[in-house]
């Protein structure tokens, strides 16, 4: 199943607040990797509105991870949710990266359409590069 292509910008205030009720304290550093735009991570035609993690509370909440929640309409919110976890990846070895009881899919499930994109992109360009390194040797 395809990845939702919804957007949206995230509201660094509103954003930091939600990180700040979470584990008391935030640096500079932190920061960094507060994104600033997030694109929804559920399957295509979910019910709910959309969602994109945005935050790992590492050792404060190591079951939770903070989490975007919009509507069409823009309107934000931020929701600490625990994990899925369910495990089932095709390789055996991932669990699902979504949130407890999300619409549709697990992760492992959900295909982005830019990286498909990207990843024929740089197939077709280095085809004879790839025939080459995969051909058998005598």
């Amino acid at each position: 199943m395809r990845q939702c292509t919804a957007t949206a910008e995230v509201p660094l205030t509103e954003l930091l607040i939600a990180i700040l009720a979470g584990q008391k304290r935030v640096t500079d550093s932190d920061l960094a990797y507060a994104p600033d735009t997030v694109r929804c991570e559920l399957g295509v035609w979910h019910e709910d509105g959309h969602a994109a993690f945005v935050w790992d509370w590492e050792k404060h909440k190591p079951r939770e991870g903070l989490w975007a929640r919009w509507t069409p309409d823009g309107t934000m919110r931020f929701e600490s949710l625990t994990w899925c976890g369910i495990p089932g990846s095709p390789d055996g070895d991932d669990a699902c990266t979504l949130y407890l009881d999300h619409a549709r899919e697990h992760s492992w499930k959900v295909r982005d359409p830019e990286l498909e994109a990207f990843s024929r992109r740089v197939f077709a360009e280095n085809a004879g590069l790839i025939a080459r390194l995969t051909r058998k040797r005598n």
